[in-house]
């Protein structure tokens, strides 16, 4: 049995893996979440190459998606999605282009700047373009992005979905929480052993 610990981090302010307060009580930022693992994780914290939840949940919180579930309500639909790395988004040309508006001041716990470039390069490589990056090992999730013909970084803080044709369950799909982003400063072998996220907490021993 292997454990895990992840120090909290003011690193962006919409935290989905936080346990709420009790009623009547006020939210403090900042612990540590030990977490107990009952068997070894295979693919260390490159969540992009394991399609398993208790495989992906340990090292949720060191990440953020472009958008997700509202946590607090029970449905899951179009009218339950919350915004995370993107503030805001629209769907453009009858719902042929996907725009994303992210969140300016996010950084990675390294202390790298967050922007676009690195939505685009998770992306490139999750859907396999020709000019990802790099590639993963495993990718259970490649065909999720069939559809998707171009990711566009259109300024930092400005990203554009481009798809082949009309798909709105796109949406709903990224909200999933199966999709992280990715730093592109950082190759994707080494979240197999470590992670750079923007999520609330940090991995300090694993």
């Amino acid at each position: 049995m292997r454990s895990l610990r992840l120090v909290a981090g003011a690193v962006l302010g919409v935290a989905l893996f936080t346990l709420s307060p009790s009623e009547g009580q006020t939210p403090k930022s900042g612990g540590v979440l030990n977490a107990r693992l009952r068997e070894d994780l295979p693919q260390g914290f490159s969540i992009n190459e394991t399609s398993t939840i208790s495989t992906m949940w340990p090292a949720m919180p060191c990440f953020n998606n472009l958008v997700l579930f509202d946590p607090l309500v029970s449905t899951h639909s179009a009218d339950h999605i919350v915004g995370e790395l993107a503030e805001r988004w629209s769907w453009q040309d009858n719902y042929r282009s996907l725009v994303f508006f992210l969140r300016s001041g996010v950084r990675w716990h390294d202390g790298a700047p967050f922007s676009a470039k690195d939505v685009k390069a998770t992306f490139d490589m999750l859907r396999e373009s020709r000019d990802a990056p790099a590639r993963l090992r495993i990718n259970p999730r490649r065909d999720w992005y069939a559809n998707v013909e171009s990711v566009e970084a259109v300024d930092p803080q400005t990203v554009v979905f481009k798809l082949r044709r009309p798909q709105p369950s796109l949406l709903m799909m990224l909200a999933s929480g199966f999709t992280p982003v990715y730093a592109a400063h950082v190759s994707p072998a080494s979240y197999r052993t470590g992670c750079i996220g923007t999520g609330p907490y940090k991995l300090k021993e694993w």
